[in-house]
Formats: structure tokens, C-alpha cells, sequence
């Protein structure tokens, strides 16, 4: 017999095999949920369950009680409610015309610059909500730009401290997300339909109905997911809801906790609120598309390429896009930058720009600190849900189908669901409780809880985005590397990891960017004298210091985008460059 078979062994690679598998049954699932338990049960079942037995928590005498429901249904909390279903409403249609028009321009059009507006999307959907209402707010505001220019509008000003100012905040960042639910199926549609409507006689209207309804569910998907979207948003409530006379219930919740005393079963029960209407929303897509066919892709589907419009159209469509990104990233970046450079109620002029907003951001105003403490934190948030986002996605697709892995699916589900600060406010009561405390566990105040709900904010998100890539990832590649000597870890750095590389690296940079201006969590659970920099800047615009707040958010949006950019170029120059042709992207 050949000496080289005499040097293969294989009976150990496949007991040390079988021993790593039942190592990673064993203790894989326990540790999954007890991190899932510690991260988003307790504090939200917690929260929940306070509304409805106050004295369960040492918060009231009653066992079970819906008096906090009748509290919350009443007066300033019901009308918050009210406002939140209506803006949210009008911004969910608001934003997923806009994005089907953008989808339908960039998908089946010849578009000018179609790249740089891909690239504008994702800026969008990175920016948070309160930097978008801060921009609108130093263009329109007093000792804005406006208002240095001579132009400053009263009107324009209330009008945009009202239900006008929260749709297009909240229409403006609810795009992406509808960009992204109907662009594919837009695109997968073709024109066959088009074309079968204008054979039967129909107009331009007509073949647009067929084709709307053949992207029903697209469309739907869009309205719920942005509808979510804008009732769970703290962001555009933090700027617009201090200065104006238009409550909404994100803020109500936040100023039941943050009045003294807190009032917890009223925000326990507006919590209650808002997941609920999540719920309703997602019922009422459920019955508008269940049970119907909107099989419109298959084999013999042929994707049409994007046709050259006529000259004059394609100067509308072109300007209507340009018109879309100058209102969501060009008009509040400009005057969040002209704001931090100009004195306060100068006259435009050259001579008149100075950086000392800047040196006094960077120097001894205080504000340097919340950016490198979110700079810090957002580094080991992203790394850290990574990794287990990661874990959680290869259990989720899992060739065998298990009930610990439909149970965790679901609930993962559900926590996308969950509104942030519901989450946030779940951590600030259920970590501050006597029985914690008597456990030995002292969390709450410290920057460990912090990072906590960071996490529990982001993972589940990352590990739904992860699934697709995971589940790509073969068992055999995996056991390739075992056969041949490699053990678990090293077998999977060095065979599966180069197939996902791109996924992970764009699903951490989506964490970092996220986490880095986070606002919800950081507001309710920064501990006492520390503040991250989403908080320095809303605290900042609150005391009316534009200057100062528009160079702060300046810097920070300076720093995520220079930290993306490193990582990319560090990726691009070090990764060996098999990786960047395998795989998939997943952002």
C-alpha cells in the first residue's frame, strides 16, 4: 500500500468532529438564549407586563389593572398617539411613492448618474432621523441660514415645527426602506404587462394600474415597514417635539420616564401602544395580500434593460431625483455647514467664515468627549454583534428545521418589531429593579447596560441580514478543511470565512454606523455626567446653540464616514483578493 494512504487517518478527524458538533448542540443553544433572554426578554417582557400588574414590580398595589391604559388614552398621551398614526401614515404613502418613483427611474431607466445616487441611498439610510431634522432645523430656524441671509420666515418656522416638519423628516428617511421593498420587484416585473394593458386599449394610467397591482405586495411592504419605522422614531421627536405645541408618542413615552417621579405603568401601557400598532399594521397587510397570487417572475420572464428616455422627460426625471437628495442630504448638510462656520445672525459673506465653532468642538467646550465615547463604543458593539449575529444566523439556517430555531426566528421577528425605545425603557426599569440589585447585579447607570441595549437594538436585525449569506455557506466546505487536519475554528476561518467576508464586512460597518449616532437608547441610558455624542448634539440644539450643534454634528458625521472609509481601504488593501470575488453583499 502507498505510503501517502498509510498517512491518512481519518477516524479522529471524525471523532474530533462529532465531538465539536455535540459540543456546539450542548452549549451553543443555551448560551444563544440566554444571551437573547438577557438582552431583549427580560427587559421587555418586564416593561410590558408592568402596565398591566404594577404591584408585580413593586410600582402600584393592584395585582392586574388597565388603569394605566385609561391613563395613557386620555388628555396629551392619546393626542400623541393620534399625531404618531396620522404623520406616520402620510409619511409611509409619502415615502413609498418616492421611492417607487426612484425605484421605477433608477431600475428601468437610463438615469445620469445612476451609481452616485445608489451611494446617495445608502447615505440616507445611515443618516438618523435627527440629523436630518437638525439640517432642516439650522435652514429654517432662528439664526439659521435663512435667517442670516435675511430671509427668515416665521411661518416657514412654525410650519416646520409641526406635523408638516415630522412627514417630511420621517417621509425623507422612510424612502430607503421603500426603495429597497419595491426596486427588485420592480425591476423583475418587465414590461410584458405594460405592453398586454396598451394592447387592450389602455393608457399610460391604465398600464400603471396594472403594473401597481402586480406590485402590490411590494407596495404594502413599503407603506408597513416605513409606517414601523416612523411610530418607533425618537430621532425627529428629540428636535422637533421640545419646540413645538405637536406631541407624538415616542416623546410622551420618553417624558413619562424622564419626569421626576417616573411614571412607568403610563409608559409601560404607551409601549403597549405602540407595538401594537406594528401588530396592526402588519394584520392589515396580511389581509390585504393572503390568499392572492402575485406570481409575475419566472423562467420565461425576461428582464428588460433600462430604456433612454426622450430628452425632456429625462431632464424631469432627472431633476426630480436631484430635487429628492437635495432635500434629504444636500439642503440640511450645506446648512448644518454654513450654520457652524458663519456668527449668528451675520450677514452671509466670505470674510466672514471662522472655524472656532470647530476648535471649540475639538477643544475645551466638552464636546469632544461623547464623540470618542461613541466612536469607542460603536467599535465594540459592531464587533461584538457581529460575532454573535453571526452564530445566530448559521443556527437560523440550518438545513434541519427545529422548534428552537422556529422559536428563535420568531423572536427575532418580533424584536424587529419592537419599537427602540420601547427597548430602551424595558432596560431602565427592569436593570433598576430592588430584585436585580439583591442578585448582585448593578448594571443600571453604568456603560455596560448602555452597551447592552445596544446590542439588543442591533442584533436582531444583523442576524436576519446575515441568514442569506449563512445559509449559502456548505456544510462539505467546512468539513473539506476538518478532513484535511484543520480544526473547527481554523476550518472555518480559513474555508468559509473567505465566502461571507464581504457580508460580514458591510453587516459591521451598518452596526458601527448605526450605533455610532444611536439616540433612543443613548438618551435614557447614558449614565449620570457621561453623554454620547447623538445626545450632545440634541442637548446642544435644545439650549438654541446652533453653532455649536451644527459643528458637532459636523465632526461626527465627519468621523463615521472617515471610519467607514478606513475600514473599506483597509479591507480593500489586506484581505486577500480572492475574497472580494466570492460571496455576496448583503448592504
Amino acid at each position: 500500500m502507498p505510503a501517502d494512504r498509510l498517512s491518512v487517518n481519518p477516524g479522529p478527524v471524525r471523532a474530533s468532529g462529532r465531538f465539536a458538533r455535540v459540543t456546539a448542540r450542548t452549549t451553543g443553544w443555551p448560551v444563544l438564549w440566554t444571551a437573547l433572554f438577557v438582552l431583549l426578554v427580560v427587559p421587555t417582557v418586564s416593561f410590558l407586563v408592568l402596565a398591566l400588574s404594577p404591584r408585580l414590580f413593586g410600582q402600584g398595589t393592584q395585582w392586574f389593572t388597565l388603569s394605566a391604559f385609561a391613563r395613557a388614552a386620555q388628555g396629551a398621551t392619546l393626542r400623541g398617539m393620534v399625531d404618531s398614526v396620522v404623520v406616520s401614515t402620510v409619511a409611509a404613502l409619502s415615502a413609498t411613492a418616492a421611492a417607487t418613483g426612484l425605484a421605477w427611474a433608477m431600475q428601468r431607466t437610463e438615469l445620469l448618474g445612476r451609481r452616485g445616487w445608489s451611494i446617495g441611498i445608502w447615505a440616507v439610510l445611515l443618516m438618523p432621523s435627527y440629523m436630518i431634522a437638525v439640517g432642516w432645523q439650522v435652514v429654517l430656524g432662528r439664526g439659521g441660514v435663512l435667517a442670516a441671509m435675511g430671509l427668515h420666515s416665521s411661518g416657514l418656522d412654525s410650519l416646520f415645527f409641526g406635523p408638516a416638519g415630522y412627514v417630511l423628516v420621517l417621509a425623507i428617511k422612510g424612502v430607503p426602506f421603500g426603495y429597497f421593498a419595491t426596486a427588485g420587484p420592480l425591476a423583475a416585473l418587465g414590461r410584458t404587462h405594460e405592453q398586454a394593458a396598451r394592447v387592450h386599449g389602455s393608457g399610460p394610467a391604465g398600464a400603471a394600474v396594472v403594473a401597481a397591482r402586480a406590485l402590490l405586495p411590494a407596495l404594502l411592504s413599503s407603506v408597513v415597514i416605513v409606517f414601523a419605522e416612523s411610530m418607533s422614531d425618537f430621532g425627529t421627536a428629540a428636535v422637533i417635539a421640545p419646540a413645538s405645541n405637536f406631541p407624538v408618542a415616542t416623546y410622551n413615552l420618553y417624558a413619562a420616564l424622564a419626569n421626576y417621579p417616573a411614571n412607568f405603568p403610563v409608559a409601560a401601557a404607551i409601549g403597549w401602544m405602540l407595538v401594537a400598532s406594528v401588530v396592526l399594521a402588519l394584520a392589515v397587510q396580511r389581509r390585504l395580500v393572503g390568499g392572492k397570487s402575485f406570481a409575475v417572475a419566472g423562467g420565461r420572464a425576461r428582464f428588460s434593460p433600462p430604456r433612454k428616455l426622450p430628452t425632456v422627460p429625462a431632464f424631469a426625471v432627472a431633476s426630480a431625483v436631484a430635487a429628492f437628495f437635495a432635500a434629504s442630504l444636500a439642503v440640511p448638510a450645506a446648512g448644518a455647514l454654513l450654520t457652524s462656520l458663519l456668527p449668528p445672525f451675520a450677514r452671509p459673506s466670505l470674510s466672514d467664515l471662522s472655524f472656532t465653532a470647530y476648535s471649540g468642538v475639538l477643544g475645551g467646550s466638552g464636546l469632544a468627549g461623547p464623540v470618542v465615547l461613541s466612536l469607542r463604543m460603536a467599535l465594540v458593539n459592531a464587533t461584538a454583534t457581529l460575532f454573535v449575529a453571526a452564530l445566530v444566523a448559521r443556527r437560523l439556517s440550518a438545513r434541519r428545521a427545529t422548534a428552537a430555531g422556529a422559536l428563535l426566528d420568531s423572536a427575532l421577528l418580533a424584536a424587529i418589531a419592537l419599537p427602540a425605545i420601547v427597548l430602551a425603557a424595558g432596560y431602565i426599569f427592569a436593570y433598576n429593579l430592588p430584585l436585580v440589585a439583591a442578585l448582585g447585579v448593578h448594571l443600571y447607570g453604568t456603560l455596560t447596560l448602555l452597551g447592552m441595549a445596544y446590542m439588543a437594538v442591533a442584533l436582531p436585525s444583523t442576524s436576519r441580514v446575515l441568514m442569506g449569506p449563512m445559509s449559502q455557506v456548505q456544510d462539505t466546505t467546512v468539513a473539506a478543511a476538518r478532513v484535511h487536519g484543520s480544526g473547527l475554528v481554523r476550518a472555518w476561518t480559513r474555508g468559509a470565512l473567505p465566502l461571507v467576508a464581504p457580508s460580514l464586512l458591510w453587516a459591521w460597518l451598518y452596526t458601527f454606523a448605526t450605533t455610532f449616532l444611536e439616540l433612543p437608547a443613548s438618551e435614557m441610558l447614558s449614565p449620570p455626567g457621561t453623554k454620547t455624542v447623538a445626545v450632545a448634539i440634541v442637548q446642544v440644539f435644545n439650549k438654541s446653540d446652533l453653532i455649536d450643534g451644527t459643528a458637532l454634528s459636523v465632526v461626527a458625521l465627519a468621523m463615521d464616514v472617515a471610519v467607514i472609509v478606513a475600514v473599506l481601504v483597509a479591507y480593500r488593501l489586506a484581505a486577500p483578493r480572492g475574497w472580494a470575488r466570492v460571496g455576496a453583499r448583503v448592504l
